[in-house]
């Protein structure tokens, strides 16, 4: 997929969106405490070992599979106002796209809003909750301040309104627009992100955020993209308002954009763990979350299941020691027997253990 640069196929080096970013990085190092307030957060240096990268007998890793990146833009005052997870390759011959609600409520602890994390540069990011809670492998993130944002806007030889460009409704469009002006070179990319600096935060190396960007652009030249709005629904609580991700709607959109990219069993990270209320209260499966947090799990709770359950199962996805041993680690955790751990017998993949409450579960 995409172009193969050879001496015969040159990229041309983007140097109308250069001059723009070096402007507006002019324009950043005035900007009081801006900059500052960025490089004051506790920095996660991105890691030199590279996962995009495969062993020489080894296929490209989006021939093997969706590789993602997480797209976010923020505000003045460091808060997300946009975010999309893409995705590319894999055999799909689509760019996934999925939009985030800003105030999206992620699996943490305490569980936080989307638009209230540092960011990959900081000590709360959202990628790894993130994948928790849509059960998707993030490969890297992108966080774009609002200046970064702008220059990239300014480099569409003014084919959009910055003030409609900086609308989080008119996102989705602007990304597309901007992702199809880059060059796919990834070299030219690389160099774009550089000259960023601190205005465009990685979870990786710029290398490998521009191997993912290059994978991107190529494909929004030459493939259709599949958008989609993640389904959610608002509570307010006084003047708060969360988004809660709308289970099963939510799942049936994240396996539909990315059936290549889903985690599994064994992946990095926490172990993620799917709560189901199969007859239980919800103050029971609150507390059987909140004792699955405090050991250190990565919890999704789901709505009650249609029909009732006597018996709380902890599912593990096959009967392999490692699947066995998280689901004994789980039950553990709930105060429930080993016996309680069971091989799923459904269609659909367990990731990494389903738990769901019967009647028979009580809290300890």
């Amino acid at each position: 997929m995409g172009h193969v640069v050879t001496d015969e196929h040159v990229y041309p080096f983007p140097w109308r969106l250069m001059a723009v970013v070096a402007a507006v990085v002019i324009a950043a190092t005035v900007v009081t405490g801006l900059v500052v307030a960025r490089n004051r957060v506790a920095v996660q240096v991105p890691t030199e070992s590279s996962g995009l990268t495969p062993a020489p007998d080894l296929l490209p890793v989006e021939e093997r599979r969706q590789v993602t990146m997480l797209i976010q833009v923020r505000d003045e005052d460091g808060g997300t106002v946009s975010n999309a997870l893409l995705g590319v390759g894999g055999g799909t011959g689509f760019i996934a796209e999925l939009i985030l609600p800003r105030d999206l409520l992620l699996p943490t602890v305490p569980p936080v809003r989307l638009e209230e994390v540092s960011g990959p540069a900081g000590p709360v990011g959202a990628q790894g909750p993130l994948e928790v809670l849509l059960g998707v492998q993030i490969d890297a993130t992108l966080a774009l301040d609002r200046l970064a944002w702008v220059g990239l806007l300014d480099s569409l030889s003014g084919a959009v309104d910055p003030s409609h460009g900086l609308s989080p409704s008119s996102f989705p469009l602007m990304l597309g627009r901007i992702l199809a002006s880059l060059p796919e070179d990834r070299d030219a990319l690389g160099q774009l992100l550089t000259s960023l600096g601190s205005m465009a935060h990685t979870s990786v190396t710029n290398d490998d955020a521009a191997y993912v960007l290059s994978l991107l652009v190529a494909g929004i030249s030459s493939q259709p993209t599949h958008r989609e709005v993640l389904a959610a629904t608002h509570v307010r609580a006084g003047d708060e308002r969360v988004a809660v991700a709308r289970q099963p709607a939510a799942d049936a959109a994240v396996r539909r954009l990315f059936p290549q990219a889903l985690l599994q069993p064994g992946h990095a990270g926490q172990v993620r763990v799917v709560v189901e209320r199969g007859g239980t209260t919800l103050g029971a499966a609150t507390s059987a979350r909140l004792a699955l947090n405090e050991s250190g799990f990565g919890v999704v709770l789901w709505s009650a299941l249609p029909g009732t359950a006597a018996t709380t199962e902890v599912l593990v996805p096959d009967p392999s020691t490692d699947s066995v041993a998280r689901g004994e680690e789980v039950a553990a955790a709930l105060g429930l027997p080993s016996t309680a751990v069971v091989v799923s017998g459904s269609p659909d993949p367990t990731v990494d253990v389903r738990v769901v409450l019967g009647t028979d579960f009580r809290v300890e």
